[in-house]
């Protein structure tokens, strides 16, 4: 096949590309965090939770831009909480039956993901992460395929989620 030939098809395929990549990128859109209210007692620091969604996100935020919208349901109350969250933890469906932790924003892992690398390479020394100062952020993302689950009237709180393994003897 001639140079000429393969032209057209790159163009085709490079146009499809961005076609593609647009339509991902642009099927996210941002509520105002007044939409959600919030509760700094939905949860207790390190409380189990079970994943019930994610709204993940545009890109991973690294610009702490937004928050994540995530709902869990409590193991210790059974109540269906929100959770805003700067960090894309990269949820799949099959982990939803996993058991996780909450980390309200005093922790510092939750203090942590908050910082951009400029701030956390201006720390020396771990009660530096006391007086940080959270970025003021004030858009969630939010993909309209899933207003259904994600448009609710939950308990709110803002922090992040991870495992705490327990030491077995």
């Amino acid at each position: 096949m001639e140079i000429s030939n393969k032209i057209p098809l790159i163009i085709i395929l490079f146009a499809s590309s961005c076609i593609f990549t647009n339509n991902y990128q642009n099927k996210y859109e941002f509520w105002n965090i007044s939409k959600f209210n919030i509760d700094n007692n939905a949860l207790i620091d390190s409380e189990e939770i079970k994943l019930l969604y994610s709204s993940r996100g545009p890109d991973y935020n690294k610009d702490l831009e937004y928050y994540f919208h995530l709902i869990a349901v409590s193991q210790k109350t059974g109540d269906t909480v929100n959770i805003l969250t700067t960090i894309n933890n990269g949820f799949k469906t099959d982990e939803a039956e996993n058991v996780y932790n909450f980390f309200n924003q005093d922790n510092i892992i939750t203090k942590m993901t908050q910082m951009n690398s400029d701030s956390s390479n201006k720390m020396n020394h771990i009660d530096d992460y006391n007086n940080f100062k959270y970025k003021k952020i004030s858009k969630v993302a939010r993909d309209p395929n899933f207003d259904y689950i994600a448009d609710n009237q939950y308990p709110t709180i803002i922090g992040c989620i991870g495992t705490v393994s327990k030491k077995t003897e």
